[in-house]
Formats: structure tokens, sequence, C-alpha cells
């Protein structure tokens, strides 16, 4: 898939939706992806004992600032502010990036400290994102980058053809093995 349309740094969006600045993402469909800072997203991924690419698929990288960028995530939302909100500072139970991100960051902490790691992560981010016509175009368009992509993304769990069925167990079971309670 292509660059899609518009791109912003997490801990800049974060900013601008606690002080309520003017809306950066309107209340439409579409979709989105969330770029990591390689050097994140190695230590991430390092933490899975399961090959990480399926045949065939790599990990989409992206220059930006001076910093290489590697896209873990891909999704969409019937919604993208409201979205975006549960992804950057929604509790553990409105985003499974953020339950993901816990189970593999800081797995056997609790709540409070989990969220800290969670947020200083996710705050060395870009999320870029696309609006579409309707939910029915971003379903789509998930379903095909899910499944059709030359891409792996590896912190997806659901309908994701991207990894191997290995991996994705593996995911699921580092979500409900670790102790992520409010998971």
């Amino acid at each position: 898939m292509s660059k899609l349309l518009n791109c912003i740094s997490a801990a800049e969006l974060r900013q601008r939706l606690e002080s309520r600045e003017q809306k950066t993402v309107e209340d439409l469909p579409g979709v989105y992806r969330w770029w990591f800072p390689k050097a994140e997203a190695e230590k991430l991924l390092e933490k899975f004992t399961t090959p990480l690419q399926k045949e065939g698929r790599i990990l989409q990288e992206w220059e930006h600032g001076g910093i290489t960028y590697q896209a873990l995530y891909f999704g969409m939302s019937s919604n993208l502010r409201r979205r975006i909100r549960w992804h950057i500072r929604g509790p553990f139970k409105s985003s499974t990036l953020r339950r993901t991100l816990r189970a593999v960051v800081a797995p056997d902490t609790d709540d409070k400290s989990a969220e800290i790691a969670v947020n200083r992560l996710i705050d060395t981010c870009l999320w870029e994102w696309e609006y579409t016509k309707d939910t029915k175009e971003a379903k789509d368009r998930e379903e095909k980058e899910l499944s059709q992509s030359l891409y792996a993304y590896p912190l997806n769990i659901s309908e994701n053809k991207t990894m191997t069925s290995e991996w994705i167990t593996e995911l699921r079971n580092l979500r409900k093995n670790r102790n992520c309670k409010t998971i």
C-alpha cells in the first residue's frame, strides 16, 4: 500500500488532544498505520520466539526526519478521531494495540506503570491515516492490506494474514498469559 495522506507524531497528537486544540483528525471513517522507530521496533520484536516474517513479507520502512520507522500495525475505524483517542490515551481495554503493547513492554507491572511505559513508547511513533468514503471502504482496505500486502504487520492479531499462525498464536498468548489483568 502506498503512503496514506496524513501523518503526525503521536507525541504532538497527544498534546493536541490534551489541550483540545483544533481537530487534527475528523470524526470520519478511514484507515491508519502505526510507524515505530526502527530501534524501538527491533526491541519489541526481539521478545518473540517465533520467526518474524511470513514467506515473502517484509517490514515496511520509511525515513522521516532523519529517523527510520517501521510499520508494525495497520487498522481501520468508522471514526478515526475516536480511534486515535483510544490509542493515544484510552484505557487498555479500549485499544487492542495498547493491550498488545502492554503485554510486550510492561507485562508484569501494575496498570499505572504499564500506562506510563506504553505511552512513552507510543509517543516515539508516527501515526499515518487516510479518510475513506465510508466504513465499508475502510474495512475493505484493511482486509486487503492484512491479506494481500507485501508487508508484514506483526502487532495486528485479528484477520492478519501477513504473519504466520504461529506468530499470531504467540502474540495472543503473550496478551493472555502475561500479568495483564485488564486485558
